[in-house]
């Protein structure tokens, strides 16, 4: 599926504070847990449009003035997937709009010399349904090797529903990830143009998980 820029005039004004080199980390932080927020709301609208059956639940409730038929999002089938460090900046916010849904932890490490990623956290469940729905949470789609690893675990587990919340990529991660994960949707606030020699996104942000947590 192809990587999705958002539109929101909201994505790009949050967006825009955390690029600012002189945005103090809390406001970083209230930054991309804004840009999540707001990425997932478009990142789930598409999800229940390609799979209605699969996250609504049709229930009978009783208002002020008489009983009703409304829907609502099967929660219990939507799995939230921070990952470390920098994704637990998304977190909050979508957690709040979701309480029920389950969150499962991953943690990697990019080797500053050779940029590959290495797990030291899988907390991915082992068993999944045909309804389950994943939303991964990474501000930063490099050069694709975290998020690569992460989706194919997910996949190996059976899923084709999967949606990954990013701020930002590259032209050229933007074409790898397409090829590589046909049937995943991307959902970003931009793309910019390279990566740099450290494998950092250019103009991009900086490192986001040290910025979102004061480091």
């Amino acid at each position: 599926m192809p990587v999705i820029k958002s539109k929101n005039i909201l994505v790009e004004n949050w967006l825009n504070i955390a690029r600012d080199k002189d945005t103090p980390s809390v406001h970083f932080r209230t930054a991309i847990e804004n840009i999540g927020l707001l990425l997932f709301s478009e990142a789930i609208t598409q999800a229940v449009s390609n799979n209605s059956k699969g996250l609504i639940s049709r229930q009978d409730i009783k208002t002020p003035l008489k009983r009703t038929q409304v829907n609502f999002i099967d929660q219990k089938h939507i799995y939230l997937i921070p990952i470390l460090r920098a994704g637990l900046g998304m977190l909050p916010g979508i957690k709040n709009l979701l309480p029920e849904a389950k969150v499962s932890h991953v943690g990697l490490y990019r080797n500053e010399f050779t940029l590959e990623p290495h797990w030291y956290l899988d907390k991915l469940p082992k068993k999944i349904t045909k309804r389950s729905t994943f939303f991964i949470l990474e501000p930063m789609l490099a050069t694709g090797g975290t998020i690569s690893e992460v989706l194919r675990r997910i996949i190996i587990l059976g899923s084709v529903k999967i949606h990954v919340i990013s701020a930002l990529t590259t032209e050229k991660t933007k074409k790898l990830l397409e090829e590589r994960f046909p049937p995943v949707y991307f959902h970003v606030a931009a793309i910019d143009p390279q990566l740099n020699q450290k494998g950092y996104i250019v103009p991009g942000l900086g490192d986001a998980g040290d910025r979102a947590f004061n480091l």
